[in-house]
């Protein structure tokens, strides 16, 4: 089968858990036989090849872009960004030019903030079966996270409702949706009609790494954080629990912090920190990073639509202390990770608790392997692949989109 992946970055450049799961999908097929082609954006027009994949990256074509930055870019550029965003036609007949040549079997779109959805008319123009599968909340908060002052969001702001009314006009357009957890997956379809018969749930996936035994518990438990340093992912919440232990029990803890983080704000925690063994260690190759810790500590206050560093952590043996929200919830399991609600008190308590009872830490690494055995790579592909026939299958995957009514009522 001949294959187009669509996604907003690809290798080498990374912006989250998106990027890794596109680049084990492509690299996947590739391997299982077929010819896989990923669409991506960058700072050029440029074609290379990666793992067998070949990459076309597309420069690209907005006000600004967000390869330059965006930090010092006005608000008001910004809004005007993403409004052209939701339907930008500036691709049209370059992806055209390119779907022509590669004639594909299958399109199937991923993150597409910076390309729009108006592709996916492009796509149904030439006639290609179309798959998107929904890794963030693009298409109802063009800030893709439904998340905004410390706050998830349970109805669009303004801004949003005024994007999103563009983006439901392409909804009709993709043959299939896959949500990478039910979470996500019902929350699109809570404000834009999704029939179950055209929708489904593909779990993302991690390599094995059976033969990883992790770090020896010690006297000092080493806890570990990783991601972007920074307020909406829960570290001052994290940071804030850690420092309510008693004085005993800090003085037998440490934690680390991988991931790039604003220097004042790094700067902030440290001060919070006084007491409590810390290192705030930068960016850092997972397998250097979970070498360190005992346990990982996901503090995530928004719904995440996954949360790929659960299964990556206990690919590593190294137990998670996760958060329940989102898709968090449908990935814990009680035999290797433990679960709370991120309010005030609550991970606090739950340190403490582990702290009181250190055995849990080795019985539960001990489970690690088995349960992420469930996210294998093999599976991931052949779940992707047998979709595909699916849909490729159907004699009514052609340019006219499939049609069905959108909630308009969901966001009055």
């Amino acid at each position: 089968m001949k294959i187009l992946l669509i996604n907003s970055f690809y290798y080498p450049s990374f912006v989250g858990g998106a990027e890794i799961s596109v680049q084990l999908l492509a690299e996947g097929l590739a391997k299982a036989g077929n010819r896989v082609y990923v669409l991506t954006t960058g700072p050029a027009n440029k074609v290379y090849r990666v793992n067998r994949v070949t990459v076309i990256s597309l420069k690209q074509r907005n006000i600004y872009s967000t390869y330059n930055g965006a930090s010092n870019v006005p608000g008001v550029f910004k809004s005007l960004w993403h409004f052209i965003d939701s339907c930008n036609m500036f691709y049209h007949f370059s992806i055209s030019s390119i779907l022509k040549k590669i004639s594909p079997d299958l399109v199937h779109t991923n993150t597409i903030q910076g390309l729009s959805p108006f592709i996916w008319k492009t796509i149904k123009d030439n006639k290609i079966p179309l798959v998107h599968t929904m890794r963030d909340y693009y298409l109802l908060c063009h800030k893709c996270s439904l998340f905004n002052n410390c706050k998830n969001c349970e109805t669009l702001c303004l801004p949003c409702k005024i994007t999103n009314n563009i983006k439901r006009n392409f909804m009709p357009y993709p043959d299939h949706f896959i949500g990478i957890s039910q979470y996500i997956l019902n929350k699109h379809k809570a404000f834009l009609q999704i029939p179950d018969q055209f929708s489904n749930v593909v779990y993302n996936a991690t390599k094995s790494l059976a033969g990883v035994q992790g770090k020896p518990v010690t006297e000092k438990i080493h806890f570990g954080y990783i991601g972007r340093v920074a307020e909406d992912k829960g570290v001052s919440y994290l940071v804030n629990e850690l420092v309510k232990l008693d004085s005993k029990q800090k003085s037998t803890v440490k934690i680390l912090f991988a991931g790039k983080g604003d220097t004042k704000f790094i700067s902030q925690l440290s001060e919070k920190l006084q007491g409590i063994e810390y290192e705030f260690i930068g960016v850092s190759k997972p397998a250097d990073f979970y070498k360190q810790i005992d346990i990982l500590i996901v503090p995530a206050l928004w719904n995440e639509p996954f949360g790929r560093t659960v299964i990556e952590s206990l690919s590593y043996s190294v137990p998670v202390c996760q958060s329940d929200r989102g898709g968090l919830k449908e990935i814990y399991d009680p035999e290797s990770s433990w679960i709370y609600s991120p309010d005030e008190g609550r991970l606090s308590a739950l340190i403490s608790y582990i702290l009181s009872n250190r055995s849990e830490i080795a019985n539960k690494k001990k489970n690690c392997v088995k349960h992420v055995e469930k996210f294998s790579v093999d599976s991931y592909i052949n779940n992707h692949l047998q979709l595909y026939q699916q849909v490729t299958s159907v004699k009514s995957a052609h340019h006219k989109p499939r049609t069905y009514p959108v909630l308009y009522n969901q966001l009055d």
